[in-house]
């Protein structure tokens, strides 16, 4: 399990006290919106993710959210910032959910048969390796700065437990 918010939440779960930052885009991204945007409710998609530690255990089959309490005040507006000038209004600690099946049918066909063939081969912690680094201003990549941990600076692990997956992967 996991808890995220923000501000302190006293007495949940055997937890006495948690003091929680809600995850941002600008404690995450290589860069940042402008303080004018900021202050005019402008964000960005924090972290592509999926809910799995990659390494040593396979992602689950299912995922939930359970909000304790959803937070008020002013929506949002979410910037792409992929170059199309999308945005999306969001009330304040939205989740966005995608699908996969959606972004392949979207693909151009030589790209879908890359997409098929294609595996990826994660690094070992790969949270925890790429912690130092930072986001594309998408959310959806690491940027290529050499920031990443040496393999040498990570908790112990062993090449038997290193998670390879299909991008694509069969219906069940």
């Amino acid at each position: 399990m996991q808890l995220i918010g923000n501000g302190t939440v006293y007495n949940y779960e055997g937890l006495e006290s948690a003091a929680l930052r809600h995850p941002s885009h600008t404690t995450f991204h290589k860069t940042v919106v402008s303080p004018a945007d900021e202050a005019a409710g402008v964000t960005r998609f924090y972290r592509w993710h999926i809910d799995a530690a990659l390494y040593e255990l396979s992602p689950p089959k299912v995922t939930t959210l359970y909000a304790i309490q959803v937070p008020q005040g002013p929506p949002q507006t979410c910037r792409y910032d992929d170059g199309t000038g999308d945005v999306l209004p969001v009330p304040l600690g939205t989740t966005a959910f995608v699908s996969g099946k959606t972004m392949f049918d979207m693909l151009p066909r030589e790209l879908q048969s890359v997409a098929v063939r294609a595996r990826i081969r994660y690094a070992p912690h790969p949270y925890v390796w790429m912690a130092p680094a930072a986001a594309h201003s998408t959310g959806l990549a690491i940027e290529s700065e050499g920031k990443e941990l040496p393999l040498s600076e990570l908790p112990p692990w062993s090449e038997d437990k290193i998670k390879v997956f299909p991008v694509v992967r069969a219906p069940l």
